[in-house]
């Protein structure tokens, strides 16, 4: 057999989300994790202080966590979120949120408080459709 698989399309955030609410799975809010060895792990972690200044102001303060991945040569902490606030602002919110720790990232390394940029993930989260969970 010789099928071809096609790969999905890059699309901006507005197209992503005005594609995700025509087939009528509108995101309701969006997770992010950032990654680094350079994170903190007391509560004065500058990325942690940004997080919390951030969810104070965006609403998701109470859903920010912070694990440790203990790998065989190094360790890597990650700080994570999630925004729930509907598909009416996600797009405002996710860009404004993005472009804050971007440019605060960037900041940290030019100080020295972070040696590189974190890695990040951001994925939407929407309603389970009716009828129980996804499969």
């Amino acid at each position: 057999m010789n099928e071809e698989i096609e790969e999905p399309k890059s699309v901006d955030l507005a197209e992503a989300l005005k594609q995700m609410n025509e087939q009528g799975t509108p995101p309701t809010g969006f997770h992010m994790m950032l990654l680094s060895p350079d994170f903190g792990l007391k509560e004065d972690c500058p990325t942690l202080q940004l997080l919390k200044m951030l969810g104070e102001e965006y609403d998701f303060a109470d859903t920010i966590k912070r694990q440790i991945f203990q790998l065989p040569k190094n360790t890597i902490i990650s700080y994570e979120f999630a925004w729930l606030g509907g598909f009416e602002t996600i797009q405002d919110t996710m860009e404004r949120v993005d472009a804050i720790i971007g440019e605060q990232m960037k900041r940290f390394v030019k100080e020295g408080t972070l040696k590189t940029i974190p890695q990040a993930r951001i994925s939407f989260l929407a309603p389970m459709p009716e009828g129980g969970e996804e499969e």
